[in-house]
C-alpha cells in the first residue's frame, strides 16, 4: 500500500469506527454489546479499505500519468502529452507539463537542425577539423580530417595520439593547450603520397577554465610546391643572368681601362657580344616558358605534315651539322598528317634537335623518326651522343636543370628548352618522354594527335 493510500485509509477508518461506535452506543439500555463492538469494526474497516483505495486511486492515477509522460519523454518520445479534464488543481499540472514538453520539443528540433547543419557545413569543408575535450580525447572530426590523416572507423572519446602518431601534431596541440593564443605550423606526412599540412589549432574559451581544443588541417602541398618552384626560379634566372653580365662588365672594363691593339679589341668585342647573345636568348626562353605557362597564346591546331617539317628543319641545320661534323636524316614509313600548332611544333623539334648538336660528339648521327601509333603520331629524336645519367631522366625537363652545368654553358644552353618543349606538346594534346644510355645517346619521344578526316569545328 502506498503512502497516500495509507493516509486516506487511516482517515476513513477513524471515522468509520467513530460513526459506529456512537451507533452502538446510543443504546436504551446505555450498555456495550460486545458482538455487535466487532461487528461494527469489522464492517467499519472494510468500508474504510474500499473507500481509501477508491480515493487514493483518484489522488494517484494523475501522478503516474504524470510519471509515465516524463519516462517516455526521458526515452525520447517528444509527442507524449498529458490529456486531463479534472477541473481541478490537477489540470494546472497537465498543463505545465504539456508546456514543458511542448517547450523541451522546440528545443529538440532546433538543435536537430543545428546539428544537419553542422555536419553538412563540416562535410563540405575541405579544411580538416579535429575538436578535443578537456581531456584530450576526440569529441569529433570531419570527412576531410579522414582522408588527410588516413583516419576510418569509430575515433570519438578515444586518445588522440592513438590515431595520429605526428609528433608535429602532438607538439601543435601541447602548444594550443598550453597557449591563450592560436598557434600553427607546417606539418610534413610522409608516406605512399606526401603532403605538407598547415595545421592551426587554439584552446577554447580563450580565458578560464580550458573546456577543450580545435584544430584546423589544410593542405598546402601545392601552394608550397609552387613557392619552391618560384624561389628556386628567382635564383636560378638571377644566377644566369649574372654571369654573362660579369663578364660584359669586365670585358667593357679591359676596354675602358687603355689602349688596345686591334686584334684585342676584336676580341673583347666578341666576348662581349657572345654574352649579350646568351643574355637575350636567356630572356627569350624566360619569354616563352612565362606565355605559355599562363595559357597565353593557345596553340592553335591545323594539319601539319611533320615530316615536311621536320627534313626543312634539318636542311636548315645544315651548316652547324657541319661544323659539328655530325650526320641527320628523317626516317618515316608513310606520311600521316599530325593536328597541331605549326609554330608550336617546329620549336619543340628544333630544341630537340639543337640539343641532339650540342650533346653529341664528332662523328655521331641523329635521327628524326616519324610513325602514326592509331590516333596519334609518334615523333622521336635519337642522337649518338654523351647520353643522360639514369638518376637525371626524372629531372631532365625541370627549368635550369642541367645534366653538365659548365659545358651547357659553354655551349650556351639556358637550361629552358626542355622545360618549354614539355609545355608546348602538353599543350598540344601530346605526351614526351626520353630515354638515355651514358656513352650511348639519349632518345625523346613526344606524340600529337592525329588529323581527322575533316577539319573539326
Amino acid at each position: 500500500m502506498s503512502r497516500i493510500q495509507f493516509k486516506v485509509f487511516a482517515l476513513v477508518a477513524c471515522s468509520s469506527a467513530a460513526g459506529l461506535l456512537l451507533a452502538l452506543l446510543a443504546t436504551p439500555s446505555g450498555s456495550i454489546d460486545a458482538p455487535r463492538l466487532v461487528i461494527a469494526l469489522v464492517v467499519g474497516g472494510a468500508i474504510a479499505h474500499l473507500v481509501s483505495r477508491r480515493i487514493a486511486r483518484m489522488a494517484v492515477e494523475p501522478l503516474e500519468a504524470v510519471a509515465e509522460i516524463a519516462r517516455r519523454i526521458a526515452l525520447g518520445d517528444a509527442d507524449a502529452r498529458l490529456l486531463l479534464n479534472l477541473h481541478d488543481e490537477r489540470d494546472a499540472v497537465a498543463s505545465a507539463v504539456n508546456r514543458m514538453a511542448d517547450q523541451l520539443q522546440r528545443e529538440l528540433a532546433a538543435i536537430r537542425r543545428n546539428v544537419q547543419q553542422l555536419e553538412a557545413v563540416m562535410g563540405e569543408m575541405i579544411e580538416g577539423v579535429l575538436v578535443l575535450d578537456s581531456s584530450e580525447r576526440i569529441v569529433l572530426v570531419n570527412t576531410a580530417f579522414r582522408e588527410l590523416f588516413s583516419v576510418w572507423g569509430e575515433v570519438a572519446d578515444r586518445p588522440v595520439v592513438e590515431l595520429i602518431r605526428l609528433p608535429a601534431v602532438d607538439d601543435l596541440l601541447v602548444r594550443a593547450r598550453e597557449s591563450a593564443a592560436p598557434v600553427f605550423d607546417d606539418i610534413e606526412i610522409r608516406g605512399h603520397v606526401s603532403r605538407t599540412l598547415w595545421g592551426r589549432a587554439a584552446r577554447f574559451p580563450s580565458s578560464g577554465p580550458r573546456v577543450g581544443t580545435l584544430a584546423v588541417f589544410h593542405d598546402v602541398t601545392e601552394i608550397r610546391r609552387v613557392d619552391r618552384v618560384r624561389r628556386d626560379f628567382i635564383a636560378n634566372a638571377s644566377h644566369e643572368l649574372r654571369t654573362p653580365l660579369t663578364s660584359i662588365q669586365g670585358y667593357v672594363e679591359n676596354l675602358a681601362s687603355g689602349p688596345m691593339t686591334p686584334a684585342e679589341v676584336g676580341a673583347h668585342l666578341a666576348v662581349i657580344q657572345r654574352n649579350a647573345g646568351r643574355m637575350r636568348d636567356l630572356i627569350d626562353d624566360l619569354m616563352d616558358l612565362s606565355r605559355i605557362e599562363s595559357g597565353g597564346g593557345a596553340p592553335d591546331p591545323s594539319r601539319v605534315d611533320v615530316v615536311k617539317i621536320a627534313q626543312t628543319l634539318v636542311a636548315d641545320a645544315g651548316p652547324r651539322l657541319a661544323h659539328a661534323k655530325l650526320e641527320a636524316r628523317v626516317r618515316c614509313t608513310a606520311a600521316p598528317t599530325a593536328w597541331a600548332d605549326r609554330k608550336a611544333l617546329e620549336q619543340v623539334l628544333e630544341n630537340l634537335l639543337t640539343n641532339a648538336i650540342r650533346y653529341s660528339d664528332e662523328g655521331g648521327s641523329i635521327t628524326i623518326a616519324i610513325e602514326a601509333r592509331g590516333e596519334m603520331i609518334e615523333i622521336a629524336v635519337e642522337d649518338t651522343g654523351i647520353g643522360i645519367p639514369e638518376d637525371a631522366l626524372d629531372r631532365i625537363f625541370e627549368r635550369f636543370y642541367r645534366v653538365d652545368a659548365s659545358r651547357s654553358r659553354a655551349i650556351g644552353s639556358t637550361g629552358l628548352g626542355l622545360s618549354i618543349v614539355r609545355h608546348l606538346v602538353q599543350a598540344m594534346g601530346g605526351t614526351i618522354r626520353v630515354e638515355s644510355q651514358l656513352g650511348r645517346g639519349s632518345r625523346f619521344t613526344f606524340t600529337l594527335p592525329r588529323a581527322p578526316e575533316s577539319n573539326p569545328r
